[in-house]
């Protein structure tokens, strides 16, 4: 087939758009000619016309593998791209056709294909597209053959682009960076990173060079002048960036400068080059910068950071100053790095006094100069010397501290520059101020030598010669100053006026000396505050015109606050004509602008504590002790503020230290002594007191009364916390010191209220220990109370004549001292209480009864009354006084109705005379402090008294939500528990007593009743007797505090009685005789009451005193109780008669009390069977067989009608024991043996039944049956140490050594875990076991039972079995 015509076939087809028939004609020459070129393109082109894309590009692909240098299929593979918009193959098509293209030579076709692939790339591909514009340049392969096609891209154009492009890129990249670098650890202000970061970025970059070479294309093109400015400008800015990051610093500096200078020159209206030019000045002033350019730029970009820098420095300079300012603020927020902008701010601070400030901006200002000079390698030396030279002015004025930094600055600028004038003069003022005056000497006389026309210099120099002394000199200098200035110099005049006044004499006094410098300063400034000063010193000192003399001080202060003289001055005069509040606004000025000004914070900080505020104090006095730490004044007022704000360690500390800077200060001493008062260190309290007055006596200030009165108070809290504590005896003598100081305090000066008030106090304290009113001061007491003769408060608060408390102190004060120690307690303490009352109405008198005052001493006057009522026996006496009490405290609710404790007072007073008036004071106490538990207790106790448990035990519980450790609530509570018949009354009672300490005296009668009521119904042992020791102390406290309490008396005895002490019992219930006979005369118990009371407290004695060997004395009293006894009072009374006369061999008369005693039981079996038993066991000691036969019967008719009643069957075995009557003891135990177990376990809880079986067989010598019985009790009861020990004793009597030990190991173990063990069971215990060694051998087991017997002796040492075992134990050592 003729492939030709096919080919030609398939190109008309194509160029008919028959692709159809193309694509066959195409086949048809590729079944012969399957490599044919032209048929695959063909193919190619038809396929495309076709939309079969993929066999297409397939054609197209096949055609150039079979000729790769044909140009036609890969334009045709292009074409398709382009056509199908496949960009990025078409590309890839290209890049791999252009060099086959230039080999051809066709340069049309390349640069075709080059804008092109520019197209492509253009906004897709940056890299891909800047390379491919660079094909366009001379560097590329392809230049010479493009160079002169048409369609050829300019290079200034190509490298426009480029430059565009790498500023955008490294614009981004810059921004990122300081995004990350802001969010980095060591981040920072973005204008501090900015400039970092963009001469890091640029340092590396290759847009200098671009911006270089177009500015050569733009001279090569011709290109407009605006072009060429805009590229060196962005040339600058590359240049200028990128200096900080390159190490050839010099030569990018040189570039940016010149850059900068034809810009500049050119007058191009861009802000930048102005900026570069201004920031590298070196100028050492402001004004020596090129103002030209200032101008420039303050006109031409009005609202940059420059512009408003340079507006608000000239605003200042015309006295714009709030103006100037906020353009100062503006610029340096446009321009935060502007060196320019501190070298403004510095010099306009400085200028302004306005030194912290000015320092702030030189030191950023040096730190600043420096940093470029690292950055750009240029040191701008004169702005360096200037922000050091600023600096060093500021440290200079601001501080005397600040002298060495300022010094040293001063001194570094001298070294780059000697003659620095203001450096020198800087030297020499600090070294004149520091006193090297010869040294300021040389300064200010070389200053002079460079710049002899210079009078500053002069006027210093005057002043060093003022300083040495040397007047005429100093005058003569700073005259020639005046003279070298053509306008007045004020502070010269100022300086003439003191040197004048140094010289003192007439030159101070004469108006044509000091005075007349002093009035030609103000002169010519009206506002020159230290003239204005000395005016006022020479008004106060010369003239004598104290008004004149503060009007010029406040002219000086309000001129100038830093004229700490003046103010101090002007702070006296406020102070002293009381106007405290223009005073306190002097001292808040003066430390304001003089921080370091000692004397302004100390004043303030006792003006704060004037206005209570003290806590400000505290800090104004810290302050004031930073300026000097050894003003004594100032640690004593810091102490004041301690103690006020209840930091009393604190205050102790600052008061200590002020002792030990003046070791006599009298007031540093007795402060610290209130202190120690304060927190309770008492005894520290009085000793500081009385080094307080002695120091005062060596000052000449005896019996000084702070110190007087400060030690009578805390001898007054020593007494209240002595009764706190028991020692009753000291509270009383530490009353008695009161008293003395308090008199000697009133000898001085008997208008102190407080010192009368100390009396009453001191008498009151006696109410609380009565039994020490011996320990009274009486004799100054009755010195106290004559002072008071005269006075006459009674009349003169209103009282009546025959008002009872008057008589007793009128007649005191007329009685021998002696006498008065010779006085009952009772009576004592009501002449004491009576001039407690008149002490306070004395008060009262002094005060002039104030509202403020007299309230208080009402309301003691008033509780004295009501005591004084409480304690008489005659009724009427009794209603007189309280209602006076009751008169009192309403005179004080008139005159402070809003006190609760007032109206709880008045309760307490009313609670017997009128319940309902004592319910509404309550109520009224309550509803003015609903915090307070007082006034629910006190209600709760007038519901008791009224037998309204319920409501009572409400207000306890009320009382106690209110305070759980209110005491009284929880005794009242105990009350009321007790009268419900609740066995819990024991426990809450002993809550009570130990949460007061014993102080409270109901918890201590109540915790003593409970606890005998407990160890009474329960076996009394060793273990249970010492439980009885804490509440016997507690009662013994409180009947000394209340003398005439009969039941505490009798509670006592009793309790002293179970402790063994029965002479002291013998003492208290013949105490409680003689109250219930006292309380006889006053009617106030009921007669039947009454007797029934003294009956018992006599029986109690009765039996005492026989337990104490006084059997006489116990008859006595037994008889007298039988006066009054009834029923089985009488048969106790009997008994205890017939056994004291038993001990005192009185048979027959003992005989007669049982017989009768036995009469009265009648009704009682019990009675008459306990009596029956008592009356044959005397009936036995008799000793006649007619008398032990009357006994033997009386038991068995005892046992006839109880066979359980175990004492009658144990004394009957026991008499035919004793008389050898087996037939009797064997009956006997029979008798026990019948005895139900539960019964005999109940009846016997000792369990004697074993034991004396097994002392009967014993006895009988069968020591088998003796063992068996003890035998059988163990196995019935194996947890009863007493059998164990028992038994343990019978089996050493039969010499079973090792049963023994087994035995009594046991009944130790028993006896050492039981609760209920008593003493002698646990003594008898240790006993057997010691034995059980002894039995042994060796000296081990003699050293054993040594410690075992003194166990033994330990828990009983009243056991003669235990010691007589001791003995043998000890001789055996030997």
């Amino acid at each position: 087939m003729n492939s030709k015509a096919n080919l030609k076939a398939a190109r008309e087809a194509i160029g008919s758009k028959n692709f159809a028939e193309a694509v066959k004609a195409c086949n048809r020459v590729l079944l012969w000619e399957s490599e044919n070129y032209n048929a695959w393109v063909f193919l190619g082109v038809a396929y495309t016309g076709l939309e079969n894309d993929e066999e297409a590009e397939k054609s197209y692909r096949r055609a150039i593998e079979i000729n790769p240098d044909t140009m036609l299929a890969w334009q045709g593979l292009v074409s398709f791209y382009e056509k199908r918009q496949r960009y990025d193959d078409m590309a890839k098509i290209i890049n791999d056709l252009l060099p086959r293209v230039a080999e051809s030579g066709d340069g049309n076709k390349v640069v075709d294909y080059l804008n092109k692939l520019v197209a492509i790339y253009d906004g897709k591909d940056e890299e891909k597209y800047v390379a491919t514009l660079k094909l366009f340049l001379p560097s590329s392969q392809y230049y010479d053959l493009i160079k002169d096609q048409k369609g050829m891209r300019r290079p200034i154009d190509i490298w426009t682009i480029i430059a565009e492009i790498t500023a955008s890129n490294q614009d981004k990249l810059v921004e990122s960076r300081i995004q990350s670098r802001r969010l980095g650890v060591r981040g920072g202000p973005i204008e501090l990173i900015r400039p970092e970061v963009e001469a890091e970025i640029f340092s590396k970059s290759q847009l200098g060079q671009m911006y270089e070479n177009l500015l050569e294309l733009a001279e090569q093109n011709d290109a407009s002048a605006e072009t060429k400015r805009d590229l060196e400008l962005k040339l600058l800015n590359f240049y200028y960036k990128r200096i900080p990051g390159v190490a050839d610093k010099t030569e990018n500096y040189e570039k940016a400068l010149r850059l900068a200078k034809s810009l500049a020159g050119a007058n191009i209206e861009a802000l930048l080059p102005y900026t570069v030019l201004i920031e590298t000045s070196d100028a050492k002033y402001i004004d020596d910068y090129d103002q030209g350019l200032l101008d420039k730029i303050a006109s031409q970009f009005p609202d940059c950071g420059l512009a408003k820098l340079i507006q608000g420095y000239r605003l200042y300079l015309v006295g714009e100053v709030e103006k100037a300012f906020d353009f100062l603020g503006d610029g340096m927020d446009l321009c935060p790095v502007s060196l320019f902008g501190y070298q403004c701010l510095a010099f306009i601070y400085h200028n302004s006094k306005e030194y912290e400030t000015g320092l702030e901006y030189a030191t950023k200002g040096r730190d600043l100069v420096l940093k470029r000079a690292k950055d750009i390698g240029i040191l701008q030396q004169k702005i360096l010397d200037c922000m050091e030279l600023y600096m060093a002015h500021c440290y200079r004025y601001m501080d005397k501290k600040y002298y060495p930094y300022a010094l040293d600055l001063y001194r570094k600028v001298i070294v780059r520059e000697q003659n620095e004038i203001t450096a020198l003069e800087g030297i020499g003022a600090i070294l004149r101020e520091e006193n090297q005056l010869d040294e300021a000497m040389e300064y200010f006389e070389k200053v002079c030598t460079l710049d002899p026309g210079r009078h500053n210099p002069l006027a210093e120099i005057g002043w060093i010669y003022c300083q040495k002394g040397n007047y005429e000199k100093a005058i003569a200098y700073i005259t020639k100053a005046i003279d070298l200035v053509d306008e007045g110099v004020p502070e010269y005049f100022y300086r003439l006026g003191r040197i004048y006044w140094a010289m003192d004499g007439e030159y101070r006094e004469n108006t044509d000396y000091a005075f007349k410098y002093f009035m030609q300063a103000v002169k010519l400034d009206h506002e020159y505050a230290s003239g204005f000063t000395y005016l006022g010193h020479f008004y106060r000192e010369i003239q004598k015109d104290n008004t004149r003399a503060k009007k010029l001080y406040q002219k000086a202060f309000m001129l100038d606050p830093l004229q700490v003289d003046a103010a101090f001055h002007l702070s006296d005069y406020y102070v002293s004509n009381n106007e405290l509040a223009e005073a306190e606004a002097v001292f808040d000025q003066v430390t304001e602008t003089s921080p370091k000004t000692g004397w302004a914070w100390r004043r303030l900080g006792f003006s704060k504590i004037g206005k209570t505020l003290y806590g400000e104090a505290i800090a104004c006095f810290q302050k004031a002790l930073r300026c000097n730490s050894n003003d004594i004044r100032c640690w004593e007022g810091l102490g004041e503020s301690y103690s006020h704000e209840g930091r009393y360690m604190a205050a102790l500390k600052a008061f200590g230290r002020a002792t030990d800077l003046n070791p006599s200060s009298i007031h540093a001493n007795h402060e610290r002594a209130l202190v120690q008062q304060k927190i309770g260190r008492l005894d520290e309290a009085i000793f500081g007191f009385k080094k307080t007055l002695k120091l005062a006596e060596q000052q000449s200030k005896p019996n000084y009364l702070p110190a007087l009165m400060g030690l009578a108070d805390t001898h007054l809290e020593k007494a209240k916390e002595e009764i706190q504590e028991g020692f009753f005896g000291r509270a009383a003598d530490s009353c008695a010191e009161i008293i003395r100081l308090a008199l000697i305090g009133l000898q001085q000066d008997n208008t102190i209220v407080g010192l009368w008030k100390l009396i009453g106090d001191a008498c009151s304290t006696y109410q609380v220990i009565p039994s020490y009113v011996h320990l009274c001061a009486y004799s100054e007491l009755q010195e106290v109370m004559q002072l008071l003769l005269d006075s006459a408060p009674n009349q003169k608060l209103g009282f009546p004549d025959n008002d009872q408390s008057a008589a007793l102190a009128e007649d005191f004060a007329q009685l021998d001292v002696q006498e008065a120690l010779l006085l009952p307690p009772n009576v004592a303490l009501d002449v004491i209480l009576a001039c407690a009352s008149f002490a306070y109405k004395q008060a009262l008198v002094v005060c002039k009864n104030h509202r403020s005052i007299a309230p208080g001493l009402w309301h003691d006057i008033a509780i004295l009354y009501h005591w004084m009522a409480e304690s008489r026996s005659e009724m009427e006496q009794s209603t007189a006084l309280n209602d006076m009490a009751i008169r009192c405290i309403r005179t004080a609710l008139k005159m402070e109705p809003s006190q609760y404790s007032y109206w709880n007072t008045l309760g307490v007073i009313s609670i017997r005379t009128s319940p309902k008036s004592s319910q509404y004071a309550f109520v009224k106490a309550m509803e003015l402090n609903n915090r307070s538990a007082v006034p629910w207790t006190n209600y709760g106790f007038l519901c008791l008294s009224q037998q309204d448990y319920e409501l009572a035990n409400q207000a306890f519980d009320m009382a106690h939500v209110i305070d759980p450790e209110w005491i009284s609530a929880w005794v009242g509570q105990a009350y009321v528990t007790s009268l419900w018949g609740n066995t819990d009354s024991g426990g809450i009672f002993q809550h009570a007593f130990e949460s007061s300490n014993g102080t409270a005296l109901d918890a201590s009668y109540g915790y003593a009743e409970t606890s005998f009521a407990r160890i009474s119904m329960s076996h009394a042992d060793s273990k249970g007797i010492l439980l009885l020791l804490s509440p016997a102390f507690a009662l013994k406290k409180l009947t000394e505090q209340k003398l005439d309490n009969a039941q505490a008396l009798n509670l006592l005895g009793l309790l002293l009685e179970r402790l063994g002490h029965y002479e002291r019992a013998s003492e208290a219930l013949a105490g409680a005789v003689l109250a219930l006979k006292a309380a006889s005369e006053n009617g106030r118990i009921p007669d039947d009451v009454l007797k029934q009371r003294i009956t018992i407290a006599q029986a109690n004695l009765g039996r005492t005193l026989c337990a104490s060997g006084d059997f006489e004395g116990a008859i006595s009293n037994y008889e007298a109780a039988l006066e009054y006894g009834t029923g089985s009072s009488r048969v106790y009374c009997l008994l205890g008669a017939g056994i004291a006369c038993y001990f005192l061999d009185q048979l027959e008369e003992s005989l007669g009390m049982f017989e009768a005693a036995l009469n009265e039981t009648e009704q009682d079996l019990d009675l008459r069977m306990d009596v029956t038993v008592l009356l044959s066991k005397v009936l036995w000691a008799l000793g006649g067989d007619e008398q032990r036969a009357v006994a033997k019967n009386q038991m068995l008719a005892s046992i006839a009608d109880n066979p359980t009643y175990l004492p009658a069957i144990f004394s009957l075995c026991a008499m035919g024991i004793l008389e050898g009557d087996q037939t009797l003891a064997k009956a006997a135990l029979d008798e026990l043996h019948k005895i139900p177990p539960n019964v005999a376990f109940e009846s016997d809880k000792e369990q004697k039944i074993p034991w004396l079986i097994s002392r009967f067989y014993q006895l009988q010598h069968d020591p088998v049956q003796s063992m068996q019985a003890l035998v059988k009790g163990v196995h019935r009861l194996p947890w009863l140490g007493s059998l164990w020990s028992h038994l343990a004793s019978n089996v050493l009597i039969n010499r079973d050594i090792s049963c023994a030990s087994r035995m009594t190991s046991t009944a130790l173990k028993i006896v050492a875990t039981s609760k209920d063990a008593s003493a002698d069971a646990k003594a008898e215990a240790y006993e057997n076991a010691a034995r059980t060694k002894l039995s042994g051998s060796g000296g081990v087991a003699t050293e054993a039972a040594k410690r075992l017997t003194q166990r033994a002796l330990v828990m009983a040492p009243w056991r003669a079995s235990a010691w007589r075992l001791m003995a043998v134990s000890a001789s055996k050592l030997e």
